[in-house]
This record gives structure tokens, C-alpha cells and sequence, in this order.
């Protein structure tokens, strides 16, 4: 009950927001950000900003806005729920969901998931024939600068996966051409760093990164519409972009975050991500040969991110600073990964329980970090809302399945 009622309130309070809100690296989007001499000062500007206790963009002139990849999150989110709203056995009418004095409605959910779609269409990038989205702020790399308004493909992906779980759930063809189009965008447009027969695929249209979670969450898209259309060309680029990340997998079974000198540091909700792409590769394409490499993965993962009362560690070799982002990433791979290890479930329960204990405010939204001295209690809509909001309709949805059977 605790959790469940845990999950409604920060609903609730997605909801009054209208899902819209700041964003750890939305810094740029201040006026003074034109006055700033190059790339240096950008990330110092970012960091500055991003790091600080209090929230600094009021009075920096830096407004809420509505996140693509937030708004992708919040929609997957609000599918799972509904599945949870019409299959729960707790007491209220049919298609209620009842938990201490919070209750949700099929109906409410329906309304949220056709607001989400509408507004996550509305932000697609226009000046591309593929469905291709990015976010709402000019951000700097180390290794690139991205405009306002370049898609990416992380956003892309997220959305694009949103559409494919609304077909899965509605058979509209029209709703799987969204995602055959982003598959579309992925081969067309991004850049492909290319190492014998495999690849990597880049952030952008505009740059020349290879970034492992990346690399992957493209042939995870890939591979899943390869899955449903048959098409043997996204099969074979998701094969092959697949093969370029596990070539790199470390001897202890890590990956760092990317392959530039300046990329090599392995964190806990990257980690996350190369693992849950790599898994639904594995399940989409059937490719039972890589399953060594995702166990040693994993068993990385799972030893060296956790203390044993749940608590997330942002990387694998120091405590602090405990972050939402992290814990709900880790929350999804948890759930996704449960049959590679025992335990998996009851360690996503320990996290999620520790995260409600220590960083769920009571108005109902997650704080950003603890930090050793002080905890940065700023609300993030996509680094924190949404993707905690996303996390527990996950961990809901892994604790029905297991009830069933």
C-alpha cells in the first residue's frame, strides 16, 4: 500500500504541474547565457547551475517547460498504470484504484495518457520528414553542443517506444508508423562511427559521439521494430551497433559511459540503461549468444551499485551523492532483469522503499540529490518526476506478474 500510495501522490502532483518543469541542464536557456564566450563557459555556466543546493533559475530567468523526453516517460508511465488500475484487487468499483485517502479512475488515466500524446506529438521536431524529438533546451557537451531543437536520439527512442507500447496496446497501424519513422530517422540521420563490421551510432545529426547507453537504446528501437515489421535491415544495424558496445564490455563486466578519453567513468543509471537496452536486444532479435555478456553485466551492476538497505549509489566506487535519476533507472533494471538474478524484485522493493523514506517530499515529488551534508530538494520534471513516476508503475507491474504466475 505504501508504495502504491506513493505513486498516486506523485501523480497528483505531475498533474497540478501539468508536466512541465525545470531541468538539471536547462541552464543555457537563460538570458545570460548568449553572453557567454564559448564552450568553457557553457558547461561552467551548466554545472554552476545544475550543482547548486537552491534553485537558481527564477532568478535567472529560466522558465518551466515541457520535456519530450519527460512527456514520453510520464505516457509509458500512465499505460502501466492503467493496467494496474483495471487488474487491482484492491476495493473500490471497477477500473478504480483506491490507496489510503488518493484514488485514481481508468478514466482520469485515459484523459492523462490522450493529453500526454497530444502534447508529446506537439513537440516533435518539425523540420525533419522522420518522427524525431529533442529537448527544450540548448545544451553542452565535453564533447558537443546541441541547439535548442536538435533531435537526439535518446529522445527520439523514448518517444518512439511511448508509440509502440500505445500499439501494442491499440493494434493502430497508424500508431506503429510513428515508430517505424523514428527507426527511419535513426538510420538516416544520425552518424555512425564504423569499426569492421560494426558500429556505433552517434547523440546527433551533428556530432560524431560514441556513447554506449546510446549506441544501444538505437538498436534497442531498431531491434524492435525489426520484431514487428520483419524489416532484415534494421535487424541487421541493431546487430551490428549491438556488437560494437559488447566488443567493449570490461573485464569486470563494466562499460564506461563513452569511448573518448574524457568519457571513462561508469555510473550507475548509464549502467542501467546499456543493461535494460541489452536485454530487450537480446529478447527482440534472439540472441541467446550474448547472454553471457549482459550476465556479467549485471552481476557488476547489482554488486557494486547497492548498499544492502537499497540505498542507490550514483557511481560504482563512491556513496554519494544519492540521486533519483539513479534510483529509478535502477528501479527499471531491477524489475526488467529479474530472471538474470535471485533477489532482483526485492532489491527494486529495498530501493524504491529507501527512496520514499528519505527522498520523497510530502507534497508528493522526489528531491534531486543527498549529498553527504545537505540534500538539493529542487523538483527536475524529467530527471526526477518523470522517470520515478515511471519506475514505480514499472516495479507495480513486476509485482502483478509475479502474483499471477
Amino acid at each position: 500500500m505504501l508504495i502504491q500510495q506513493a505513486t498516486l501522490k506523485l501523480l497528483e502532483y505531475c498533474r497540478a504541474e501539468e508536466w512541465a518543469g525545470h531541468d538539471p541542464y536547462d541552464a543555457l536557456t537563460s538570458p545570460l547565457a548568449r553572453f557567454l564566450p564559448g564552450r568553457a563557459a557553457r558547461i561552467a555556466f551548466t554545472q554552476l547551475v545544475k550543482r547548486s543546493q537552491f534553485n537558481l533559475r527564477p532568478l535567472l530567468g529560466i522558465s518551466k517547460g515541457l520535456n519530450s523526453k519527460g512527456i514520453a516517460l510520464a505516457a509509458r508511465a500512465v499505460l502501466l498504470l492503467n493496467s494496474e488500475a483495471r487488474s487491482s484487487p484492491e476495493p473500490g468499483s471497477a477500473g478504480t484504484y483506491e490507496a489510503g485517502q488518493l484514488r485514481f479512475e481508468k478514466a482520469a488515466l485515459d484523459s492523462d495518457f490522450k493529453h500526454l500524446m497530444r502534447t508529446l506529438l506537439s513537440l516533435r521536431i518539425r523540420n525533419y520528414d522522420e518522427a524525431c524529438w529533442g529537448y527544450n533546451f540548448p545544451w553542452q557537451s565535453r564533447a558537443f553542443y546541441a541547439p535548442e531543437g536538435m533531435p537526439n536520439v535518446v529522445c527520439t527512442v523514448f518517444a518512439a517506444n511511448t508509440y509502440l507500447d500505445w500499439y501494442e496496446a491499440s493494434n493502430d497501424e497508424r500508431v506503429l508508423e510513428v515508430g517505424v519513422s523514428s527507426a527511419r530517422f535513426l538510420m538516416d540521420r544520425i552518424n555512425k562511427t564504423i569499426d569492421g563490421d560494426t558500429f556505433c551510432f552517434s547523440y546527433t545529426p551533428g556530432d560524431q559521439a560514441c556513447v554506449h547507453n546510446v549506441n544501444l537504446l538505437a538498436a534497442e528501437l531498431l531491434s524492435r521494430v525489426y520484431s514487428v515489421t520483419g524489416s532484415e535491415e534494421f535487424r541487421d544495424a541493431a546487430i551490428s551497433a549491438a556488437r560494437f558496445s559488447i566488443n567493449r564490455q570490461r573485464p569486470d563486466g563494466s562499460w564506461p559511459y563513452g569511448e573518448a578519453d574524457n568519457q571513462p567513468w561508469i555510473d550507475n543509471f548509464h549502467t542501467a540503461f546499456i543493461l535494460v537496452s541489452l536485454n530487450r536486444i537480446i529478447k527482440f532479435l534472439g540472441q541467446p549468444g550474448w547472454a553471457e555478456t549482459l550476465r556479467a553485466g549485471y552481476r557488476f551492476y547489482i554488486d557494486r551499485f547497492f548498499l544492502a538497505d537499497g540505498r542507490p549509489k550514483y557511481y560504482h566506487n563512491k556513496l554519494f551523492p544519492v540521486d533519483t535519476h539513479s534510483a529509478a533507472a535502477a528501479i527499471v533494471a531491477l524489475v526488467e532483469l529479474g530472471d538474470w538474478a535471485s533477489g532482483s524484485l526485492e532489491m527494486a522493493e529495498k530501493v524504491m522503499k529507501w527512496m520514499l523514506a528519505n527522498m520523497q517530499d510530502p507534497a508528493g515529488f522526489f528531491y534531486y540529490q543527498r549529498h553527504r551534508f545537505h540534500t538539493a530538494k529542487i523538483s527536475y520534471i524529467r530527471w526526477t518526476q518523470a522517470w520515478m513516476l515511471y519506475a514505480c508503475a514499472c516495479y507495480l507491474a513486476g509485482v502483478r506478474v509475479r502474483q499471477n504466475g
